[in-house]
């Protein structure tokens, strides 16, 4: 999409936000980051009963079919009271998103 401001043309591509992200996956994962237009989603865990990256993966394509899953990867870390997501044990997948 593109329109004019003043004298400036302006270029408005069809995107979406991480707010957006975080509404459509809240309740399956516990963290939402972007950096150049990746997303990754992390979920933590103590056990995973049988949970894997590759679910998680397949659950966000259920619920946002336009994506495409990048990486996906199985953080284990030693259990620290208090640590972040990031920091624990967790799943973890980059995607993008198609817009179409």
């Amino acid at each position: 999409m593109i329109y004019m401001k003043g004298t400036k043309v302006i270029k408005m591509e069809n995107k979406i936000n991480i707010k957006e992200v975080k509404e459509k996956l809240s309740g399956l994962v516990d963290t939402v980051s972007q950096k150049n237009g990746i997303f990754t989603v992390r979920k933590g865990y103590f056990y995973r009963h049988g949970m894997s990256q590759e679910i998680l993966a397949e659950k966000i394509k259920e619920i946002m079919p336009n994506v495409e899953i990048i990486d996906t990867e199985d953080h284990w870390a030693s259990f620290r009271g208090g640590a972040s997501v990031a920091q624990g044990s967790h799943f973890m997948v980059k995607f993008k998103v198609e817009v179409q």
